[in-house]
């Protein structure tokens, strides 16, 4: 069967709408960034609503979960009374931040965990031989976890350098 363009933007916007929901966004939000994405023109929530088939107001709540994250953004049509919108910035720039911001958010929860659970470990005194060995390979594990999220962090920080690192700059990096 022959695709026609709208065809295939279709497939892009549920692609996009799959994505957002692997990490833990909805459906129509993702929608929402691929439809504006794969648009010339800025949309307003009604043109949104009848190319998504959603009601308005889920289009409303999601177009300004999408405007919290920096993904899109409300632009001014003379002369109109609607608001419409625009992906805000390249695909670069959206998707660095959305990534950005969900492992920062990851890295820290597992940082307070392990910072926790290391404090609280440190004032358990083994009992026996077996408690001592738990403990101590508890505490290797630990420190193995540490290198691990100091490196993550750290990758993740080179990889996000505002305006250092690029897609071209990426494809030039050997990994041997």
């Amino acid at each position: 069967m022959k695709k026609d363009i709208d065809d295939i933007r279709n497939d892009l916007i549920n692609a996009i709408g799959e994505k957002a929901e692997k990490f833990g966004f909805s459906r129509i939000a993702g929608q929402l960034e691929g439809l504006l994405l794969f648009s010339k023109e800025p949309m307003s929530l009604d043109e949104m609503a009848e190319r998504l088939e959603v009601s308005k107001g889920s289009i409303s709540t999601n177009i300004r979960f999408l405007e919290s994250w920096k993904v899109v953004k409300k632009v001014y049509h003379r002369g109109a009374r609607k608001n419409y919108y625009e992906i805000r910035g390249s695909i670069w720039e959206i998707e660095t931040e959305i990534m950005s911001t969900i492992a920062k958010d990851e890295i820290e929860r597992v940082k307070r965990i392990f910072s926790h659970n290391g404090s609280a470990l440190k004032n358990i005194k083994g009992k026996n031989a077996e408690e001592i060995e738990e403990i101590s390979f508890l505490e290797d594990r630990f420190s193995e976890i540490n290198e691990y999220i100091e490196s993550a962090e750290y990758l993740l920080n080179l990889f996000l350098k505002q305006g250092e690192i690029s897609p071209t700059v990426i494809k030039k990096i050997k990994i041997s």
